[in-house]
Protein backbone atom coordinates (compact mmCIF):
# COMPACT_ATOMS: atom_id res chain seq x y z
CA UNK A 1 0.00 0.00 0.00
CA UNK A 2 1.16 3.56 -1.21
CA UNK A 3 1.05 6.20 1.30
CA UNK A 4 0.45 9.82 -0.17
CA UNK A 5 1.08 13.05 1.55
CA UNK A 6 -2.23 14.94 2.57
CA UNK A 7 -2.10 18.72 2.54
CA UNK A 8 -3.71 19.03 5.81
CA UNK A 9 -3.02 16.00 8.18
CA UNK A 10 -0.08 13.66 8.40
CA UNK A 11 0.16 10.39 9.89
CA UNK A 12 2.48 9.21 12.77
CA UNK A 13 1.71 5.37 13.45
CA UNK A 14 -1.60 4.85 13.81
CA UNK A 15 -2.40 8.73 14.64
CA UNK A 16 -3.46 11.35 12.61
CA UNK A 17 -2.09 15.28 13.11
CA UNK A 18 -4.00 18.08 11.98
CA UNK A 19 -3.18 21.94 12.40
CA UNK A 20 -5.90 24.83 13.52
CA UNK A 21 -5.35 28.18 13.94
CA UNK A 22 -7.28 29.80 17.21
CA UNK A 23 -8.53 33.72 17.50
CA UNK A 24 -7.64 34.61 21.05
CA UNK A 25 -10.87 35.44 21.63
CA UNK A 26 -11.58 31.79 20.63
CA UNK A 27 -8.73 30.44 22.74
CA UNK A 28 -9.76 32.24 25.88
CA UNK A 29 -13.52 32.33 25.60
CA UNK A 30 -14.59 28.66 23.62
CA UNK A 31 -14.25 27.80 20.20
CA UNK A 32 -16.59 25.65 17.80
CA UNK A 33 -15.44 24.00 14.44
CA UNK A 34 -15.93 21.64 12.33
CA UNK A 35 -13.31 19.25 10.93
CA UNK A 36 -13.44 17.53 7.62
CA UNK A 37 -12.01 13.85 8.05
CA UNK A 38 -10.05 12.60 5.65
CA UNK A 39 -13.26 10.33 4.69
CA UNK A 40 -15.46 13.57 4.24
CA UNK A 41 -17.20 13.01 7.39
CA UNK A 42 -17.55 16.05 9.42
CA UNK A 43 -16.41 16.18 13.20
CA UNK A 44 -17.47 19.07 15.32
CA UNK A 45 -14.91 19.84 17.59
CA UNK A 46 -15.11 22.31 20.29
CA UNK A 47 -13.93 23.50 24.01
CA UNK A 48 -15.01 23.06 27.17
CA UNK A 49 -16.94 25.34 29.49
CA UNK A 50 -14.23 27.48 30.81
CA UNK A 51 -11.45 25.57 29.32
CA UNK A 52 -8.36 27.83 27.84
CA UNK A 53 -6.12 26.52 24.93
CA UNK A 54 -2.68 27.62 25.51
CA UNK A 55 -0.23 28.15 22.31
CA UNK A 56 1.02 24.93 20.98
CA UNK A 57 -1.10 22.77 22.81
CA UNK A 58 -2.68 19.70 21.77
CA UNK A 59 -6.53 18.48 21.99
CA UNK A 60 -6.96 14.29 21.05
CA UNK A 61 -9.75 12.69 19.59
CA UNK A 62 -9.94 9.00 20.79
CA UNK A 63 -11.11 6.49 17.86
CA UNK A 64 -10.47 9.14 15.10
CA UNK A 65 -7.03 8.09 13.76
CA UNK A 66 -5.88 5.54 11.07
CA UNK A 67 -6.73 1.68 11.41
CA UNK A 68 -4.49 -0.16 13.76
CA UNK A 69 -2.37 -2.38 11.87
CA UNK A 70 -3.87 -6.73 11.95
CA UNK A 71 -6.85 -4.59 14.04
CA UNK A 72 -8.71 -2.42 11.26
CA UNK A 73 -11.86 -2.11 13.85
CA UNK A 74 -9.46 -0.43 16.30
CA UNK A 75 -8.34 3.18 14.98
CA UNK A 76 -5.69 5.57 16.65
CA UNK A 77 -6.13 9.09 17.64
CA UNK A 78 -6.81 12.58 15.79
CA UNK A 79 -4.49 15.24 17.41
CA UNK A 80 -5.61 19.34 16.78
CA UNK A 81 -2.50 20.95 17.37
CA UNK A 82 -3.31 24.86 18.01
CA UNK A 83 -1.78 27.48 16.73
CA UNK A 84 -3.28 30.52 18.93
CA UNK A 85 -3.25 33.81 16.88
CA UNK A 86 -2.74 37.14 18.74
CA UNK A 87 -3.46 40.65 17.91
CA UNK A 88 -0.72 42.95 16.59
CA UNK A 89 -1.37 45.78 19.19
CA UNK A 90 -4.85 46.90 21.47
CA UNK A 91 -6.54 50.19 21.79
CA UNK A 92 -6.16 51.79 25.08
CA UNK A 93 -9.95 50.52 25.74
CA UNK A 94 -9.24 47.25 24.87
CA UNK A 95 -6.00 46.95 27.20
CA UNK A 96 -7.85 48.54 30.40
CA UNK A 97 -10.98 46.05 29.80
CA UNK A 98 -8.82 43.43 29.52
CA UNK A 99 -6.97 44.15 32.63
CA UNK A 100 -10.02 44.60 34.71
CA UNK A 101 -11.21 41.11 34.40
CA UNK A 102 -7.64 38.96 33.96
CA UNK A 103 -5.65 38.34 36.90
CA UNK A 104 -3.41 41.69 38.49
CA UNK A 105 -0.03 41.75 36.73
CA UNK A 106 3.46 41.12 38.46
CA UNK A 107 4.71 44.16 39.36
CA UNK A 108 8.84 44.04 39.60
CA UNK A 109 10.48 45.05 43.12
CA UNK A 110 14.01 46.62 42.08
CA UNK A 111 16.36 46.80 44.83
CA UNK A 112 18.82 50.02 45.37
CA UNK A 113 21.61 47.31 44.11
CA UNK A 114 20.11 46.33 41.15
CA UNK A 115 20.12 50.34 39.89
CA UNK A 116 23.44 50.60 40.19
Amino acid sequence: IQQKEHPKFKRKGDDLFVEHTLSITEALCGFQFILTHLDNRQLLVKSQPGEVVKPDSFKAINDEGMPMYQRPIMRGKLYIHFTVDFPDSLSLDQSKALEAVLPPKMTAQISEMELD
